[in-house]
């Protein structure tokens, strides 16, 4: 039996309407499938026939809390002092290697004083003059050779050039520079020959051993760090744990910040901290014993404040918090949970105020 080609095509084009109706609807019911296994391989539902969504969940418990203040603070050097003359004139002498180490009272810079030297090598002659004329005028008025008045001229002329002799080395101390104490030069910014005055600055002195610390702390730990309290910091660039102890605390509250400034000293035998540089400062506080931390994925921040789900009888129940210190991974509960509670740690963002929850297997 022959067909003709219009029933053989109409024939063809009726079994592949057929095969892609079978072939959707298998592919429906493997979906379907496979969806109800991704909600729950055990079938577990909610009230209403809402999937339970599955989370992790800890068991709230007391742990120890090592709260620690962490402040920026910069080094400053324990002395320091731009080097200027008391007076005017030409540099003759320099005394010292930039970058040297020298002692106080060590001669650094000396200028033009020959002047100065002649008026006081002049006193000096007069002085002795003197001091050789009152000698024997107390002779002579043990002897009463002469009279009291006589002595007294004799001894206020000594006087005068005695106060002479001492002004004028005054004078001289002034055409000199002098290390105030112990320390590091700096680079100097003067020459031999060069003319300069009080304006001028020489070079810096620096001691650098023990070097100071400054930073400053929240007002609300002004009654826990005391006098000869102990600091850590670390400097920049450098994993070095260095420690301080605090010996001076500003006596007002700075009223921008609401900081305390505080100054700490430590030792730098080795002079590997240097004056100017950034330290992070790590403040311990007193340890708390009964705190309750948890992740801090755990807890919603909204306007009205902080909120966490608690596992009760397969639904999240949504609990407001008050937090207190914060860790880079944890963060205190202060009021909110109890000991005992199981919250939820994941999955908080799927979930709403009493929804089913399925809690996963520990793995610890």
């Amino acid at each position: 039996m022959k067909f003709k080609p219009s029933v053989i095509l109409l024939i063809l084009v009726l079994g592949y309407f057929a095969y892609s109706i079978a072939n959707r609807i298998w592919f429906e019911d493997m979906r379907a499938e496979r969806r109800a296994q991704e909600l729950g391989q055990s079938g577990s539902r909610g009230a209403g026939g809402r999937a339970a969504i599955p989370v992790d969940y800890m068991i709230v418990t007391y742990e120890t809390l090592e709260d620690m203040v962490v402040s920026t603070g910069t080094l400053i050097a324990g002395e320091q002092v731009d080097l200027r003359s008391e007076g005017s004139g030409r540099i003759t002498q320099i005394n010292f290697t930039e970058g040297s180490r020298v002692r106080a009272g060590q001669l650094l810079v000396k200028m033009n004083d020959r002047e100065l030297q002649a008026q006081y090598d002049r006193a000096r002659h007069r002085q002795r003059l003197a001091e050789e004329r009152e000698r024997r005028s107390n002779v002579l008025l043990e002897r009463e050779a002469i009279s009291l008045e006589e002595y007294e001229i004799v001894l206020t002329e000594l006087n005068s050039l005695r106060a002479e002799t001492d002004l004028i080395r005054a004078q001289i101390e002034r055409t000199e520079i002098r290390a105030p104490f112990d320390g590091v030069v700096g680079l100097r910014s003067v020459s031999v020959g060069e003319f300069i005055t009080s304006q001028n600055i020489v070079a810096r002195i620096v001691s650098n051993d023990p070097i100071r610390l400054d930073f400053s702390v929240p007002e609300r730990f002004f009654d826990v760090v005391k006098i000869n309290s102990r600091v850590q910091f670390r400097v920049s660039g450098s994993d070095t744990l260095y420690t301080a102890t605090v010996f001076a605390i500003e006596p007002h509250i700075d009223l921008d910040t609401r900081t305390i400034l505080m100054r700490a000293i430590a030792p730098n035998p080795d002079g590997r901290l240097f004056p100017g540089a950034s330290a992070r400062v790590h403040l311990s506080m007193t340890p708390t014993d009964n705190a309750i931390m948890v992740p801090a994925e755990s807890l919603l921040s909204e306007a009205e404040g902080h909120k966490g789900f608690v596992y009760k009888n397969g639904r999240a129940e949504m609990r407001d918090l008050v937090i207190g210190t914060r860790t880079p991974r944890e963060t205190q509960i202060i009021s909110g949970l109890q000991v005992g509670d199981t919250l939820i740690v994941s999955g908080i963002m799927q979930i709403r105020p009493n929804s089913p929850v399925r809690l996963n297997p520990r793995m610890d």
